[in-house]
């Protein structure tokens, strides 16, 4: 898919690249044509990563696509880019293109926990929760703080029928936010599904404290 370029980033690549150019020329750092092609392409690609990257971390994804498909077409190793090319994909809603792009990623670096994170919960999106599972234990393991990938990962093991396993992954999440309505809801659902009706109520009743106080 071919994207186009934000004609103010261009714009603004160019007056970057000038101001190196006139300030190597002054230093004498410049001897000929290829030295000054190269130092234009080392320019180009650095300004164009880190305008990239900052578009994604602002969440100004449809920004960030053209900027970083380009620089993956270029170099498809550096796994800052695919991370963020991929993120980027599934927030604009190409979400083939997005996971097909994490899957890659994932399967050169194993060991990547943001890769596992953002690839696990979108496929969680995709109700795809097998798939799911293993990505966010590791993900969750790595990072026990995380609130949003040990609730996904209940909502994972709730949906493939594993629901201890579920209210574990829950409870977890329930002690870094005691306060998570939707928390005790899930969990209530979990234990409902187990035939333990009366925990199951206690956790319905919290939901609803908490949702009416939150209301007021």
């Amino acid at each position: 898919m071919t994207q186009r370029m934000n004609i103010g980033d261009t714009v603004e690549l160019y007056a970057v690249a000038s101001a190196n150019v006139a300030k190597r020329v002054a230093n004498g750092m410049i001897s000929g044509f290829h030295s000054l092609f190269t130092i234009d392409e080392n320019t180009r690609a650095n300004f164009y990563r880190n305008k990239g990257l900052a578009y994604a971390k602002k969440k100004a994804y449809a920004k960030a696509l053209p900027l970083l498909a380009t620089l993956h077409q270029e170099d498809p190793e550096d796994p800052e880019i695919t991370l963020y090319l991929g993120m980027s994909y599934l927030k604009t809603g190409q979400i083939e293109d997005g996971v097909a792009l994490l899957e890659e990623a994932q399967a050169t670096h194993p060991d990547s926990v943001r890769i596992a994170s953002v690839l696990g919960i979108a496929y969680t999106q995709l109700e795809q929760f097998d798939k799911a599972v293993s990505l966010l234990e590791l993900a969750s393991e790595r990072n026990p703080e995380n609130f949003n990938l040990k609730y996904k990962l209940g909502v994972a093991y709730d949906h493939l029928k594993q629901h201890d396993k579920a209210i574990e992954c829950f409870k977890a999440a329930l002690e870094l936010r005691p306060n998570e309505s939707k928390l005790h809801r899930a969990i209530g659902f979990a234990y409902e599904l187990q035939g333990n009706r009366e925990t199951a109520v206690e956790h319905y009743k919290r939901a609803n404290e908490l949702e009416e106080t939150a209301a007021k």
